[in-house]
């Protein structure tokens, strides 16, 4: 997100421009992981791999957000409406990956993500 230097506030239309991109990198993390749903749900990749993918997908988008100004909360509507998906990512996968759940959790969590974002 972007200063106004001489006051030291951030501008509207940097806040509007940095919450409409926020969307767009939290939609491409979830598509990023949802990508793989299908073939996961299919038996072409693991469990490890999935749970991986999950917990990449989030991370790098909160890199990105980073990057961009921001600290991976979300700033409008839009990005609070995806925010949820982002928490159930990182949530069952590093759950899986910790040992605290199994595969057949993966399998429902990416069962849903695959039914709400791999048609929209």
């Amino acid at each position: 997100m972007g200063l106004d230097s001489a006051h030291g506030t951030q501008t509207t239309a940097q806040t509007a421009s940095h919450a409409s991109t926020q969307a767009q990198r939290m939609r491409a993390a979830v598509d990023s992981a949802v990508a793989l749903g299908p073939g996961f749900l299919r038996g072409e990749v693991d469990a490890d791999a999935m749970a991986n993918a999950m917990v990449a997908a989030v991370r790098g988008y909160v890199e990105q957000d980073k990057a961009a100004g921001g600290d991976g909360r979300p700033a409008d509507a839009q990005a609070r409406e995806l925010y949820p998906a982002l928490e159930e990512l990182i949530t069952c996968g590093s759950g899986y990956l910790a040992g605290r759940c199994d595969a057949d959790c993966v399998a429902r969590t990416m069962t849903e993500m695959v039914r709400e974002f791999a048609a929209s």
